[in-house]
């Protein structure tokens, strides 16, 4: 018959006084008044060694449960799951999509979804819809092994194998809007989960070789989750915050940042998030950083590299999804990292000096990006202009003078250090700002000073330059016959550069 054990005890969540239980003889029991009292409410047919392996009480119903039941003692590899939505006056074997010799040893229930559950069993995981009228698979890369034990904790869902370690499934949010997205003719954006603003340093030491055994950590930032039915023309993607503040876009028609040649494995740098554009179901990671200020992303093999933009604070945003121009919006949130003392006036004051910070910083590498445009053209012309000639004087002149706002230069009253230096300067400021949940370092706030000082100089110096040397040049070059240096052409290459 089995050796009498009480193999399986679930509490009501709803009703503290309902309490089931489930033997290794085939038998559930269930009270209503707080064990006082046992009623026998063993499904029909249930017979000697059939160990009740787990019951899961509804978290909807307080006569609804689940119950998973073994029988693989007795060389039975069937699927038993059975429901009662009456305190077990009558059970339905719920096993449509389930076979032999997945027999099941686990049935949970999502805590937040009605009719969504899920199913461990010998050879993985099944999940189901419709209350356990149908299942289907929920393999993914989980290897084939006994699932003995699932848990539903917050968004991610836990599986406990039989030899092969424990597996998570990071973010089922999407599990559960399956019946909205069903309705959907088109397109749709799931609602993202709630984003964790995680507070640690990037990872800077070497990766684990390939043949070590380990799994990804869940990716730190916002998830989207989207559904197109037929393949898009474009998609983007928007980020808005509490005040319709556009924090970043991104677009389908950019292209992958790149890494120029280094000595590393391709391993070793993260792979780029892609707005994919095919008919099916897609995720797209974002980081928590602003990028508003003119929708940049990091291009290594530019010079020098964009700054990554500054964390944003905890609250409220939107995502708004745009595919062959149709707008679907969702709400999400991101919440403090439950480990950081900081305060929400830090964090605020933070992004707000970040922010200033980034601005300049995006400026400054706007115009480092002009300058080498001008450069290389200045170049090209002195090959064409002839030896001795006032041509070759002034775009001698006019390399001079760019050269020292990029590098800098010396004055009997001060030395200039250069648009070059700024940069790195308003660059190393914001790292360290944004280094951590805390107020800035007076040390970074006189770096940034200095840098901002610099900054606005070489810019002023550069505007004056391109409104007075540059146009005599380009009249010159004009008279002589030559292609001018067209400002609208510098302006152009360089939003090349900073642009998506």
């Amino acid at each position: 018959r089995g050796f009498g054990v009480v193999y399986a005890i679930a509490p009501s969540p709803l009703n503290r006084d309902v309490i089931w239980a489930g033997s290794d003889t085939g038998l559930i029991h269930i009270t209503r008044d707080g064990g006082k009292t046992w009623t026998n409410v063993t499904p029909p047919g249930l017979s000697d060694w059939s160990r009740v392996s787990m019951i899961e009480a509804s978290h909807f119903a307080p006569g609804a449960a689940y119950a998973a039941v073994d029988r693989s003692i007795r060389d039975d590899q069937a699927p038993y799951i059975y429901r009662t939505r009456d305190y077990g006056k009558s059970w339905q074997l719920i096993t449509n999509g389930l076979s032999a010799p997945a027999f099941v040893r686990a049935v949970r229930e999502d805590p937040t979804t009605h009719g969504l559950l899920y199913a461990g069993t010998e050879f993985g995981v099944f999940v189901s819809f419709d209350d356990g009228d149908h299942w289907q698979s929920l393999q993914l890369n989980l290897p084939v092994t006994g699932v003995r034990d699932l848990a539903i904790h917050g968004d991610d869902l836990i599986a406990a194998t039989y030899g092969r370690s424990f597996w998570i499934l990071d973010n089922i949010t999407p599990l559960r809007q399956t019946a909205d997205a069903r309705k959907a003719s088109a397109a749709w954006l799931y609602r993202p989960a709630t984003a964790i603003r995680v507070d640690n340093d990037s990872f800077v030491g070497t990766p684990l070789p390939p043949e070590e055994p380990t799994a990804d950590n869940p990716p730190a930032g916002a998830m989207f989750d989207y559904w197109l039915k037929s393949p898009a023309e474009k998609v983007t993607l928007e980020i808005l915050d509490g005040q319709q503040n556009l924090v970043w876009r991104f677009s389908s028609d950019a292209k992958p940042p790149k890494h120029g040649p280094l000595p590393l494995a391709e391993r070793w740098f993260p792979r780029p998030e892609v707005l994919e554009k095919t008919p099916e179901m897609h995720r797209f990671v974002w980081n928590l950083r602003w990028r508003s200020s003119g929708g940049l992303d990091i291009d290594e093999e530019s010079e020098p590299a964009i700054p990554a933009g500054p964390k944003v604070i905890p609250g409220t945003y939107q995502v708004k999804l745009t595919v062959d121009g149709k707008v679907y919006t969702q709400p999400f949130q991101v919440v403090m990292d439950p480990r950081s003392p900081s305060t929400a006036q830090v964090l605020a004051e933070q992004l707000r000096l970040g922010k200033q910070i980034f601005d300049e910083a995006i400026k400054a590498h706007r115009v480092v990006a002009q300058i080498g445009s001008v450069q290389k053209q200045l170049n090209a012309l002195q090959a064409k202009a002839e030896e001795k000639s006032s041509l070759k004087t002034a775009l001698t002149e006019a390399q001079k003078t760019v050269d020292g706002i990029l590098k800098g230069k010396e004055t009997p009253t001060s030395k200039d250090s250069g648009l070059d230096n700024a940069y790195v300067g308003l660059t190393s400021a914001l790292r360290v700002v944004e280094s951590g949940d805390r107020p800035a370092p007076s040390q970074a706030l006189e770096l940034y000073k200095e840098a901002s000082q610099q900054t606005t100089a070489d810019i002023r110096e550069w505007g004056e330059f391109k409104q007075g040397k540059l146009a005599a040049l380009n009249q010159q070059l004009k008279d002589s016959g030559l292609t001018p240096v067209s400002v609208a052409e510098v302006d152009e290459e360089a939003e090349q550069l900073t642009a998506q």
